[in-house]
């Protein structure tokens, strides 16, 4: 019996894409990134930030050395280039409407707390679908680390088989996989629907009729 749905954030409740942090700073700084060795530092500190290892304070002025920026960077500006990446996912913001209260929600992310903070007030309905969080930067481990689906499993009191996770990246599943929880690798939320099913959870087709006008 499936009592929890433990969903990815990035590219399943919310669509997002990097290449538009790195078109922005490039627009205010033309030729940052050009450099391999900035890219690969650039990425470094990222991966430290979605863990912990550096914190919102030390990520600026640490990201402005590797951008070689005496001046530093702007942090309101900042804000909006790094944060405004994510546009909803409304069939699937739907479909976990539709199966709230029948199973714990729980959001499970690789993610660092800037997207965190810009997210949740852009798209406050979407996190209040979720009974608990786990996220990288709080927990000090990434996906697919198997302690951070333990995390999850911990947070909502149930044993891996009881836990249905879905995520877009094939290796995240299988790591889950490999706990014993059920998982699922995200491609539409059609698919996933009928997999809901599959698992009794009974998720209705939506009306295309009535969304078309037809």
């Amino acid at each position: 019996m499936i009592r929890a749905l433990i969903s990815d954030l990035g590219n399943v409740l919310l669509h997002f894409d990097h290449r538009i942090i790195r078109r922005r700073l490039e627009e205010l700084y033309p030729g940052v990134l050009r450099e391999q060795g900035s890219k690969g530092a650039f990425w470094s500190l990222v991966g430290d930030f979605e863990t912990g290892e550096v914190d919102a304070d030390e990520f600026l002025p640490l990201l402005a050395a590797v951008l070689n920026l005496p001046d530093g960077l702007d942090k309101a500006r900042f804000f909006e280039v790094w944060g405004d990446i994510f546009w909803l996912n409304r069939e699937y913001f739907d479909l976990l409407t539709e199966v709230r209260g029948r199973v714990k929600l729980v959001m499970l992310s690789n993610t660092n707390p800037l997207h965190i903070d810009f997210a949740r007030a852009r798209f406050p309905e979407a996190f209040a679908l979720f009974d608990h969080t786990v996220f990288s930067y709080e927990c000090g481990f990434a996906k697919p680390d198997p302690r951070i689906f333990q995390n999850a499993l911990t947070a909502c009191g149930i044993a891996p088989e009881e836990a249905l996770y879905v995520d877009d990246i094939a290796a995240y599943t299988t790591a889950a996989g490999a706990l014993g929880m059920h998982a699922y690798q995200y491609v539409s939320t059609d698919a996933l629907r009928d997999v809901l099913n599959i698992y009794e959870l009974h998720v209705t087709a939506p009306n295309h009729a009535d969304i078309t006008g037809h």
